[in-house]
């Protein structure tokens, strides 16, 4: 079980860590681009406001593949992971009417319920976080206003795309394998998009605005630090915790791609701690982690 002792300082601010988080929600909203089908006109049209809800475990990352395809000395690159046996929840909600497609763990299929791509071609990089509810990998529908007939590759699906800009703080959601680092990057987000599909020639696309795009994961317990300090002629900031003599404490910092990484670690040895680590900048974020 890991505690997390949140620091408190005009210097450094700690954003809220996530725990053992059992579920993610995501929620956004937006509009309707495009309606195809006689039964899916009759529930949605062109510029209908649209609202999204999704849901997954964070806690069990299931099972992952990846793949990596390197096509010309890292000009051209695609690295892949597809995470199956984690339990999705989607509802899209447009006008009055609410389309939900539910994944659970042991669906027949394969299924890759949630995808992550990582690529780069000619030095641009994008990423792209896609989950898909679909009949084909064992997706139920609970509701699919319209009356259209469903057919075996009906799905919801929706998308998340970074294509920032930035030199020094690239996109990476592949830089870890846990997914609540994508739930943490979603400030990152450039482009989101939708699908609603009967899977018998039926369509609804839209998409999301970036800006209303929110996360929402279940909190961990946090404890002030009792003094965060830096010292500009050293470039080290020291940490000052309560701690427990014989407990082993990790000072992790939260890296461009908003996942928490291991920065140093120590051994406590009375009833408070104060450790220095090396930091080229007084606005860094940084939280102790006690492993017990």
């Amino acid at each position: 079980m890991l505690r997390y002792i949140a620091l408190s300082s005009c210097v450094l601010v700690l954003g809220s860590a996530c725990g053992s988080a059992v579920q993610v929600k995501w929620t956004a909203t937006g509009r309707v681009q495009f309606v195809r089908g006689a039964d899916l006109l009759q529930v949605a049209a062109i510029d209908d406001p649209v609202s999204i809800e999704l849901s997954y475990d964070n806690a069990s990352e299931g099972h992952v593949f990846r793949q990596f395809f390197d096509l010309s000395d890292q000009l051209f690159w695609q690295q892949e992971e597809y995470y199956d046996a984690i339990d999705i929840d989607l509802r899209i909600r447009i006008g009055g009417n609410t389309w939900r497609g539910t994944l659970v763990s042991g669906s027949e299929g394969p299924p890759y319920s949630i995808e992550i791509q990582d690529v780069k071609v000619a030095g641009d990089t994008a990423d792209f976080f896609k989950v898909t509810v679909a009949g084909e990998d064992g997706g139920n529908f609970p509701s699919f206003p319209g009356g259209a007939a469903l057919g075996a590759n009906a799905s919801l699906r929706v998308e998340f795309r970074d294509e920032s800009t930035d030199d020094v703080n690239p996109p990476d959601y592949l830089d870890s394998t846990d997914l609540k680092c994508v739930s943490q990057s979603f400030t990152r987000i450039t482009e989101a998009r939708g699908s609603i599909s009967s899977g018998t020639g039926q369509l609804i696309n839209f998409t999301m605005d970036p800006a209303t795009i929110r996360t929402q994961p279940a909190e961990a317990q946090t404890i002030e630090l009792k003094k965060v300090t830096y010292d500009h002629e050293f470039e080290e900031v020291s940490l000052t915790w309560t701690s427990t003599p014989g407990k082993f404490y990790v000072i992790q910092y939260l890296a461009n791609d908003l996942c928490w990484r291991e920065k140093s670690s120590t051994m406590a040895f009375s009833t408070e701690t104060t450790w220095a680590v090396l930091s080229f900048s007084d606005k860094g974020i940084y939280r102790v982690v006690e492993e017990e």
